[in-house]
């Protein structure tokens, strides 16, 4: 008998032009340090690149850590706002100038995501800046994407499964309610159909 190939589980990786990306960058300065939160895994890649700059890069694999913790809890016995409140926890005095949400908020509800900018807001102070990708898609990866930074302007997009979910497709009056205490500073649509936001905190 002829053994099968074994069936791929993870999809291409794609070199990404991201003008989003190159928007955020342009608003890092030389003279200056700054606290960076990204709320992605920890990538090799993605370290090296913030390492020209002057920087403290603060790592939280945040979706992987939200699903352990939906896995361990009886549903409704805690609320959104208060395992944010326990996944997310930094000093008081803590401010962050930069927010690495890539593709997270297609991955929550509108009830988690509220949560999610609320908890996040603490730690931000006028001018912080939020770097998110939101889908346009009927579908999306089952999991979020690996954005690997090759330079300001491309990223290389590595999708970690071939398996797909319904894509939320929130239209603009709902990233405009959630992100209340934001204003859009720039926004990109591709055509892979993801919206590039920078949102600058009021």
């Amino acid at each position: 008998m002829t053994q099968s190939a074994p069936r791929e589980t993870r999809a291409l990786p794609a070199v990404h032009r991201s003008l989003g990306l190159n928007a955020l960058l342009g608003s890092v300065r030389g003279d200056r340090s700054y606290s960076i939160l990204d709320l992605g895994p920890a990538l090799e890649a993605n370290v090296r690149f913030w390492s020209q700059f002057s920087c403290r890069l603060h790592i939280y694999d945040f979706y992987r850590s939200y699903r352990e913790w939906k896995s361990s809890v009886v549903p409704g016995e805690e609320s959104e706002a208060a395992a944010f409140s326990s996944l997310l926890l930094f000093p008081e005095e803590t401010v962050f100038d930069i927010i690495l949400a890539w593709d997270l908020l297609n991955y929550f509800d509108l009830p988690e995501l509220e949560a999610l900018v609320q908890r996040l807001s603490r730690w931000c102070r006028p001018g912080t800046l939020l770097f998110a990708l939101i889908s346009s898609l009927p579908s999306i990866p089952a999991l979020p994407i690996l954005f690997r930074i090759l330079d300001r302007e491309q990223m290389i997009l590595e999708i970690p499964t071939r398996e797909t979910r319904p894509c939320p497709r929130y239209e603009p009056r709902d990233i405009a309610r959630l992100m209340a205490g934001f204003t859009v500073a720039s926004s990109f649509l591709s055509r892979r159909g993801i919206r590039e936001y920078v949102f600058a905190f009021k």
